[in-house]
């Protein structure tokens, strides 16, 4: 059976490049089941990181796409980054 792994300290720097050079790396912008923050009508809301996709994130059970955060105006890892984006303008 094929299960899914966490990186290690383990790989080597040329088994890295080609997971990242096939796409098989992702960056998240937090982390699963944690408080982010999204801006709806120039005020930030809390809620859950529950999944995160390539094309898309789930808020609270909510499933958003990458573009329709950033319309809303966007989420954020803590409140007052949210905060900041809505003083800032964003």
């Amino acid at each position: 059976m094929i299960k899914t792994l966490p990186l290690s300290k383990n790989y080597t720097l040329d088994q890295l490049n080609h997971l990242i050079d096939t796409g098989h790396v992702f960056v998240t912008p937090f982390g699963l089941n944690r408080t982010c923050y999204i801006v709806v009508n120039h005020k930030p809301f809390m809620v859950i990181a529950t999944d995160i996709s390539i094309r898309g994130v789930q808020l609270s059970g909510a499933w958003y796409t990458w573009e329709d955060v950033e319309a809303m105006g966007g989420v954020y890892e803590s409140e007052f980054e949210a905060l900041s984006a809505i003083a800032n303008g964003a």
